[in-house]
């Protein structure tokens, strides 16, 4: 029996294109993301500016300050002669995918129809090179004289490349890039979102970190070549937002995937945070932070670092965060020890006497030193150092004022029940606004037993069962819009508001307790 004849130079043909194939869809989840990768290249070569235009059935990347060396090219060439012996054609695989040149691999396998590849020449000498492939038409390489192309180009013509997806999927990746990158003629926007303060680092490795305005959760960006290839997150941490340069990293070959360089990283993410909690120091320290919406949240985040590094906590201990009056009405900034010495142990329970930003000082009798607080601060410091906070002793010609609503609203009660609508239904609490929402929080602190609803209407309030069991306040009623400013001026008033509510009946002794301590100092 004649055994059949064999052609090995086949079987390896076979061989390249079907490696090829498996390489550009390792590297790609599509053509679409192939400018991003060529963008990649052109930035690893140290170009300061990078132009893409997407054609309908054509893409251009033209690249200034980087080359493609005429080795890589000779090799790329060996690759897509279909002529050359398969053997070569491998070599020429193998090398192009050891120097890192997977864009151009990615090139040759999402079959276009032409490619054309002019580059100037390397900032190391030699000269500037050229390579011009058509299918069933060869490939060609040439060499430029002296002084040769100004910058380098691919052109790639007939290969399948969705525009709108491939333009989103470049200006997403090129977020953080320290280049100028054009897409079709218009500036990719780079840069950090509504950051206060943008600092570079150099360790563990390069790259960016930035102090954002808002954002509850730590977020790293990897980035490889200047374009972003993977996200992490960094739990106990304060909120902050790093653009890192993974390139340098050891192990970390060129390519890499996501979760191979979220691995890499790993273990270098203590030393960020670290260096993150630097930036909010030395901010801190700078003075940078000039509204006060940002010292609050600069305040809030180093907060959150001295409480999770202990490393940090005496240093930022001694940064002077918090706004303060003196008794004589001066105004200063006091750190987080001195704060601590402010504290007070009345009956076992520890306090701080502190207001609002939105309280008007000048309401208050401030014998001592008060702190000027918002929620967040005090839920954090209240964590922190396991305290309470309590407002100073109100002046009298405050509560005066501040209790003519109730006055008046106790005296009209019966005008109100003939002219205003009955309540309707409740109102979900996503749907108030913030004092309404803060009000209802309130209220419903002293009546733990008790449903509190806010609901639609002007009517009077509505009680229901004994106790009572549900409590309904109509958005529009004028006694409940009253009682809602007075809250929101200051909070001892939910007694007042109360006691209007529920005519004394049912009336919890905690809030009466509270509001004449808070008020007129008696226990």
């Amino acid at each position: 029996m004649t055994g059949q004849r064999i052609d090995v130079g086949d079987l390896l043909t076979i061989d390249v294109e079907s490696e090829l194939r498996k390489l550009t869809q390792a590297q790609l989840q599509g053509p679409w993301q192939l400018p991003a990768e060529l963008v990649r290249r052109a930035l690893r070569g140290g170009a300061q500016r990078v132009e893409v235009e997407l054609g309908r059935s054509s893409l251009r990347v033209r690249s200034h300050g980087d080359a493609v060396p005429l080795e890589v090219l000779r090799e790329l060439a060996a690759l897509l002669d279909a002529r050359r012996d398969p053997e070569r054609r491998h070599r020429a695989l193998s090398a192009l995918e050891g120097w890192g040149a997977l864009s151009l691999l990615g090139l040759a396998g999402s079959q276009p129809a032409s490619l054309e590849i002019r580059s100037r020449a390397p900032r190391s000498g030699g000269e500037g090179a050229g390579l011009t492939w058509k299918r069933n038409a060869g490939v060609s390489l040439e060499r430029y004289t002296p002084p040769g192309p100004s910058h380098t180009e691919v052109i790639v013509r007939g290969a399948k490349i969705d525009r709108g997806r491939a333009r989103e999927w470049l200006r997403s990746v090129a977020r953080h890039a320290q280049a100028e990158i054009e897409v079709d003629g218009r500036a990719v926007d780079t840069g950090f979102h509504d950051a206060m303060f943008v600092a570079r680092t150099a360790v563990p490795m390069p790259g960016e970190i930035a102090i954002p305005r808002e954002g509850e959760v730590a977020r790293l960006y990897l980035l490889q070549d200047g374009l972003l290839t993977a996200h992490l997150s960094a739990t106990e941490a304060p909120c902050f937002e790093a653009a890192l340069e993974t390139r340098d990293l050891p192990g970390l070959a060129p390519g890499a995937s996501a979760a191979a360089v979220r691995d890499a990283v790993a273990p270098h993410v203590d030393a960020i945070v670290g260096a993150a909690v630097e930036c909010m120091i030395a901010l801190a320290r700078g003075g940078a932070a000039t509204t006060a919406v940002d010292r609050s949240r600069l305040t809030q985040l180093l907060l959150q670092g001295a409480r999770r590094r202990r490393d940090s906590a005496k240093t930022i201990a001694r940064l002077p965060l918090f706004r303060c009056l003196e008794p004589d009405g001066r105004e200063r900034w006091a750190d987080l020890l001195g704060l601590r010495q402010a504290v007070r142990d009345d009956h076992g329970e520890r306090h701080l006497i502190a207001l609002f930003p939105d309280q008007d000082p000048s309401e208050f009798a401030t014998e001592a030193r008060v702190y000027i607080l918002d929620e967040a601060e005090r839920a954090l410091l209240g964590e922190l150092l396991d305290l309470g906070f309590r407002q100073p002793r109100r002046r009298v010609e405050a509560r005066r004022g501040a209790a003519t609503w109730l006055r008046d609203g106790l005296r009209g009660r019966r005008g109100w029940l003939a002219a205003l609508r009955p309540g309707g239904r409740p109102i979900p609490d996503a749907e108030l606004d913030g004092r309404e929402r803060a009000f209802l929080a309130q209220v419903r602190a002293q009546l733990e037993r008790c449903e509190v609803h806010m609901c639609t209407g002007g009517g009077p309030v509505r009680r229901i069962g004994r106790g009572p069991a549900k409590l309904l306040l109509p958005r529009q009623s004028e006694q409940v819009q009253a009682a809602v400013s007075a809250v929101a001026q200051e909070p001892g008033w939910v007694y007042a508001a109360l006691l209007a509510f529920l005519d004394g009946d049912a009336f919890p002794d905690r809030a009466r307790r509270r509001w004449r301590f808070e008020t007129w100092g008696n226990p």
